[in-house]
């Protein structure tokens, strides 16, 4: 299979972008738009790549997140012509007015571009409100999925705009993006008439320690007989635990009565012992697991030496990095 955007060449702005949620969202955008077999240039700020020095640093140096983001790039002036060109709108105006299809990230949308960090989009689209514990600060979400996310959202764009033709300009908003990713926020506002809070009243969920790390217990009503049987206390038939309101309403109680059971036993065992009786849970994996995990595997999600190989397909085959170097 011809790699599908072979013979497109694709302008990077993402290091000159002046805000760095814009910056990941256009440098995962157009590292998609390599994964397709495109030319992607990107030029560089007179101190070199932004992203170089970048958290987390790779055991033999450098950044993972730099040999992430601009794989099957190369760095060079924005000179010649050009399919698409990604970035924010002073980075767009500066180097790319003659490109047809301009890719614009903003925060808001166009003319709505505030100083904004990945942790105030979180804020902002409600994100921060339901991670973590009530009784503890709201905890930021790992990685840079909103940045990342809303880089998606820019590669779908360009991708229908390249496939329509002509003149585009595509406007991803950060915020609309982040506000999507919490979609069930909205849902339940609708539906319920109150959002989901951080240990509130809908807060079913738990991350129990088990003996060589955590797994998560994420199940609802009709599972509840299968995980009062599974943990085989009889102090779970007290009526105080009942109902999921109930349960939330002593969850201290619960969780003293959960929480031995769990720790006792490694996450191999929770998770066997747990599947017997239907009960949704899932270890906790340690980094190092990642690498071998089974699904990723099957999916060939990530190479020997960690790097991710992302799922990319086109007309429903995987497009492989063979294919997308061989453009």
């Amino acid at each position: 299979m011809a790699a599908p955007l072979a013979g497109k060449r694709v302008l990077d702005l993402g290091a000159l972008c002046a805000q760095q949620p814009h910056a990941l969202a256009a440098s995962m955008a157009a590292m998609l738009c390599a994964s397709y077999g495109a030319e992607v240039v990107r030029p560089l700020p007179e101190g070199g790549e932004p992203l170089a020095n970048t958290p987390p640093l790779l055991p033999g140096g450098g950044s993972a997140l730099d040999r992430f983001l601009n794989r099957g790039k190369r760095t060079g002036a924005a000179a010649g012509p050009f399919d698409v060109a990604i970035g924010d709108d002073a980075a767009l105006a500066a180097h790319a007015a003659d490109v047809p299809i301009r890719t614009r990230i903003s925060v808001f949308g166009p003319g709505e571009d505030p100083p904004m960090s990945e942790l105030g989009l979180l804020a902002l689209s409600g994100l921060l409100g339901i991670v973590g514990e009530a009784s503890g600060p709201p905890a930021r979400l790992a990685g840079h999925q909103a940045a990342y996310s809303a880089g998606l959202a820019a590669c779908t764009g360009l991708l229908a705009a390249l496939r329509a033709g002509g003149e585009e300009i595509v406007d991803v908003s950060l915020f609309d993006v982040a506000a999507w990713l919490n979609w069930k926020v909205a849902a339940g506002v609708l539906v319920l008439g109150t959002a989901p809070v951080r240990g509130g009243e809908r807060s079913d969920w738990h991350t129990m320690p088990a003996k060589d790390g955590h797994v998560a217990l994420v199940y609802q009503e009709k599972d509840w007989p299968g995980l009062r049987e599974t943990v085989g206390d009889p102090r779970l038939l007290d009526a105080r635990f009942a109902t999921a309101a109930l349960r939330r309403a002593n969850r201290p109680e619960f969780l003293a009565i959960l929480t031995p059971w769990f720790t006792a036993r490694t996450r191999d065992e929770i998770t066997v012992a747990a599947q017997a009786r239907r009960v949704p849970i899932g270890p906790v994996k340690w980094p190092v697991e990642v690498l071998t995990d089974a699904q990723n595997t099957a999916r060939g999600f990530l190479a020997s030496d960690g790097m991710p190989q992302l799922p990319i397909g086109w007309n429903g085959r995987r497009v492989t990095p063979e294919v997308a170097d061989a453009a």
